[in-house]
């Protein structure tokens, strides 16, 4: 039974440890160049920086105003400029 209640404890301190990790923001495509396939591609993957920021956020909430404050930045600032980039994307292809 310590076997399992060790096991346990090990699991959930290193599923804890992988939330705290800090994510990085994707590197996304140039809208002047771009094809379909990047853009559903780099919408795919700032979904998953954004999950993965929540993750994050979730760890460091009680604790560090500071990094959770950055990470809420780099979140809203990733949304913007793939908001920015989808828009001159549907200009480009429209026109």
């Amino acid at each position: 039974m310590k076997a399992n209640a060790l096991i346990f404890a090990t699991l959930l301190a290193s599923s804890s440890a992988f939330a705290c990790d800090k994510p990085t923001a994707p590197v996304l495509p140039d809208p002047d160049t771009a094809v379909t396939a990047q853009m559903v591609k780099a919408k795919n993957e700032i979904k998953a920086f954004i999950a993965t920021a929540e993750a994050y956020l979730a760890c460091v909430e009680s604790g560090d105003t500071t990094s959770y404050n950055s990470m809420v930045e780099e979140m809203q600032a990733a949304a913007e400029k793939f908001n920015s980039i989808v828009r001159k994307y549907k200009s480009r292809m429209a026109g």
